[in-house]
């Protein structure tokens, strides 16, 4: 029996001496060693593949960084110890040059991965939506616009319509490198239903319109506008002139085929017959012709009551509006007569000789 005893002691002994080993030569090094930054100079990515196992992530985050095997055991003891072997999430990882082990890791339990802001702009097209999205290399522009026209999709978001022009709703979004063209898209139609105004399809009704023709409208206002406060009165001219059969004749229609356009619109513009130019066609345009803010869109739904058929910018974000087509004449006039006195005053401004530091003689 006492023999007994001292064996199971010595057992005891023995165990506990080889845990203290395990500890001191395994365990404390680890614990100790995630709280070091690592020793990288910039900074790093690390993608995080669907169901990686918690080994294979630390082995690929020592092969990224360049690490010893010793290290790599040392985080992986950590994650084993610290219970995030089971809940690892994939993505894409920011390894920063304060980075240690142990927020690394927390980072990727957390799915705190890589975030990709996309700001789309009221008034943007389909092409500039692509261009965005492709900035941050989630998606090529190439793939957003053959996505943005395929039926089928557009048909799964609800839409009735040949492109989801008009129905990707200007905002700022967040998006990971799981998102793809498909995700970016679903996200911005569906903003669009949410953000529509619940009475929409049943105001349009009453205008007289489809919900598209709405987003159309409302297109074109966007185009037109800058002050949030003539939105509803450009409305109300473009509805005055389809009530009486006059074509719209809005600027931004006419260049809408020419992708990433920019600079004013020409005469030659105008003068380009295409299926969108209000100028040649009657009525609206088959789609919208960009994608509409929220003002914009209720300014399609309540335009304004007035009786004005025309409108000329003053060059300053705001508009004459005209009842008659003479008014329309007079406004255009003084609008020049503006100009040119704008351009006089800056080249008598300019002139050399005309100031008290250069006097000249009488």
């Amino acid at each position: 029996m006492r023999r007994f005893c001292s064996l199971l002691i010595l057992l005891i002994l023995t165990v506990t001496s080889a845990a203290l080993i395990f500890t001191a030569c395994y365990i404390v090094p680890s614990v100790l060693f995630v709280y070091r930054p690592f020793a990288i100079n910039g900074e790093y990515v690390y993608s995080v593949p669907k169901g990686a196992k918690a080994s294979q992530i630390v082995t690929g985050i020592a092969r990224l960084l360049n690490m010893s095997d010793r290290d790599r055991e040392k985080i992986y003891w950590f994650v084993k110890i610290s219970g995030y072997a089971r809940g690892l999430k994939s993505g894409e990882y920011a390894v920063y040059t304060f980075s240690t082990p142990k927020s690394l890791i927390e980072r990727i339990f957390r799915g705190d991965v890589i975030r990709y802001i996309v700001t789309i702009p009221e008034g943007s097209t389909i092409y500039e939506v692509a261009e965005r999205v492709n900035r941050t290399g989630l998606a090529k522009t190439e793939e957003v616009i053959r996505l943005a026209s395929d039926p089928p999709f557009i048909r799964s978001l609800g839409i009735n319509a040949t492109t989801l022009e008009g129905y990707l709703f200007p905002d700022t979004y967040i998006f990971t490198r799981l998102d793809n063209a498909k995700t970016i898209l679903k996200t911005m139609v569906r903003t669009f239903w949410r953000r529509f105004p619940s009475e929409g399809e049943s105001r349009a009704k009453k205008l007289g319109m489809t919900l598209h023709d709405v987003v159309t409208m409302a297109s074109i206002v966007e185009k037109e506008a800058v002050m949030d406060d003539e939105r509803p009165i450009i409305a109300a001219v473009f509805y005055n002139r389809l009530k009486k059969g006059m074509p719209l004749q809005s600027d931004p229609t006419a260049v809408y085929d020419i992708p990433f356009f920019r600079g004013p619109v020409k005469r030659d513009h105008i003068l380009r017959k295409t299926p969108y130019n209000t100028y040649f066609i009657r009525g609206l345009p088959p789609s919208p012709i960009c994608n509409p803010g929220l003002a914009s869109i209720k300014a399609a739904l309540y335009p304004a009551n007035v009786s004005y058929l025309y409108f000329v910018s003053r060059g300053d974000g705001r508009h004459i509006f005209s009842e008659t087509y003479r008014e329309h004449l007079q406004a255009i006039r003084r609008v020049r007569d503006s100009e040119r006195a704008c351009q006089d005053l800056t080249r008598s401004e300019i002139e050399p000789g005309k100031t008290d530091e250069n006097p000249t003689e009488e």
